[in-house]
């Protein structure tokens, strides 16, 4: 028992010199057999961890950190990628939805012009007219005085001269009660022939002249976030002011935007050099090329041989004598008068060339017949001029 522990005893003994000196175990196990001591030995020289590369473990811990940043950034890279896929989404819906009105608005406004070109070409041509005509439909036309006054109400209500114009379709309109502004709109046509003028109230207020020779279409009430009217020939308008509702005069030849104001557009079918004259306020013209032109009072603006949109000053009050019937001439030259009276009336005039230059200085009431104009032009002529009216004449075909 003694000797077990003894034994024992020189085990650890031997451990502690190990532990203060391997070498001495080293040397111990040449000159010993000891499996205990061998085992030892062998634990400490094979068993030791290998020798490690200091870089080796910092290029892994690097590797691991760069790991852990990706898969963070992947995580968040799917989140905004979902965020901005949600964004997206909902900003084509937003973007389909605007395009969508756009295009619906769009779509819209060009049918109404459509529908008034084709309403345009549809009707009569105004040299086969004689007398001011009203469409009121396609199935009605009524024939109207010289100088009629052709008003309407916020309904659509038409009345001539202040006697309410019946209408089976009016009737219709009314007894239906509320009406929707999504509804199209519907359309009436003035057509005033040569040596005629008229005058219409639209249902916003605005007050419109038209010249001989021009057709207007218009709508019997205002729906929506425009005002459009189409005009072919010459007609003077003063706009009642709406901010939130432009008005626009269509043409062949430009469009005249306006939000409150006055002025004068000529542009007769085949006119090459149609103009816009502003009495007061402002307009912008557009033309054919999506071309503007901005106007202030007493500016004229006309399309030249390019047909591109030229302005210059004037006199606006020249340009729109024909509103009143009352045309003041202060020496024009007899040629010139002779040649608007002519357009004017659609009636041609032959003139002496002797008396062509003529100068002319008198006043002209263009409400009455040809007849009586040039009978005043005679009489204010010289006596050696005016003394044979076979100098100045109407043409009979």
């Amino acid at each position: 028992m003694k000797d077990d522990k003894k034994e024992h005893n020189n085990k650890y003994e031997k451990l502690a010199s190990f532990l203060e000196d391997p070498q001495d175990l080293t040397n111990m196990n040449e000159a010993s057999s000891d499996d205990e001591v061998r085992k030892l030995l062998f634990m400490w020289n094979e068993c030791q961890p290998a020798a490690t590369d200091s870089s080796e473990v910092w290029e892994k811990t690097l590797q691991r950190i760069r790991q852990a940043q990706a898969q963070e950034a992947e995580s968040r890279r799917r989140h905004l990628s979902l965020a901005w896929r949600w964004v997206a989404a909902a900003s084509v819906v937003l973007c389909v939805g605007l395009g969508s009105l756009w295009f619906s608005k769009t779509e819209v406004t060009m049918d109404e012009r459509s529908r008034m070109e084709q309403m345009l070409l549809a009707q009569v041509d105004t040299g086969e007219v004689k007398e001011v005509t009203l469409v009121v439909s396609d199935r009605k036309k009524v024939e109207l005085a010289n100088n009629a006054k052709v008003a309407y109400n916020a309904s659509g209500q038409v009345s001539v001269n202040s006697v309410k114009l019946k209408e089976p379709s009016v009737q219709k309109e009314e007894a239906s009660a509320q009406t929707s502004s999504e509804e199209a709109m519907e359309y009436n046509q003035l057509i005033v022939p040569k040596g005629r003028r008229s005058m219409i109230v639209l249902a916003d207020n605005s007050k419109m002249w038209i010249n001989s020779g021009s057709k207007v279409i218009y709508p019997r009430a205002f729906k929506g976030d425009r005002r459009e009217i189409f005009v072919e020939g010459e007609v003077y308008l003063k706009v009642s002011r709406d901010e939130s509702k432009p008005f626009i005069v269509n043409t062949s030849a430009f469009d005249v935007e306006v939000l409150g104001t006055s002025f004068n557009v000529s542009a007769y079918k085949g006119d090459a050099h149609a103009s816009v004259v502003l009495v007061e306020g402002a307009v912008d013209v557009k033309d054919a090329a999506d071309k503007h032109v901005l106007m202030q009072p007493n500016e004229r603006v006309q399309l030249d041989e390019a047909g591109e949109l030229k302005k210059e000053t004037v006199n606006a009050l020249d340009y729109i004598h024909w509103v009143d019937g009352v045309w003041i001439l202060n020496g024009k030259p007899l040629k010139e008068v002779l040649a608007y009276l002519s357009e004017y009336y659609g009636q041609k005039i032959v003139c002496d060339p002797s008396i062509a230059d003529e100068a002319f200085y008198g006043k002209l009431f263009l409400n009455e017949e040809l007849k009586k104009v040039l009978e005043s032009i005679w009489q204010t002529l010289p006596e050696d001029l005016g003394a044979s009216r076979e100098a100045i004449y109407v043409q009979v075909n």
